[in-house]
């Protein structure tokens, strides 16, 4: 269901996808070579924290500031993991959206900003929320 999504860099981008479906979804990026990466944001409860945990799981370089900044370089530095697709699973973003919520839409921000300019280079990412937020859509069905 999700392979003409993940096929194509114009479908790339920031959505919701309910976590009854990211298991298939999982498996189609795995069966078409694209790397997984999946972050719990559960215990974050600053997005600061959430910053650090992506840099985390996403093995960013020694200079990441864990900011928004920092963010948006290391997602769309072509040396780093703009060098190839990607698809990013965030999970436990609702308690996040909860106790920062301004903060919370300007990640969702940089997210989309970071999507935009990865498209352009043809190296596309995938974001998926596992909660709805505003301004992500959900993931449409093939």
């Amino acid at each position: 269901m999700y392979e003409k999504h993940l096929k194509l860099a114009a479908h790339s981008g920031i959505f919701y996808l309910p976590p009854t479906h990211r298991a298939e979804l999982e498996q189609t990026a795995a069966h078409l070579g694209k790397p997984v990466f999946v972050v719990d944001l559960a215990a974050c409860r600053k997005v600061a924290e959430s910053l650090r945990q992506i840099g985390t799981i996403l093995h960013f370089p020694t200079w990441y500031g864990a900011n928004f900044d920092a963010l948006f370089d290391c997602l769309t530095d072509p040396d780093g993991q703009a060098g190839q697709s990607l698809v990013l699973l965030l999970n436990g973003t609702d308690s996040l959206q909860q106790a920062e919520s301004e903060n919370f839409s300007t990640l969702i921000e940089v997210f989309q900003a970071v999507a935009e300019a990865r498209r352009e280079t043809n190296n596309p990412c995938w974001i998926f929320l596992d909660t709805p937020a505003r301004g992500v859509a959900a993931l449409p069905e093939a």
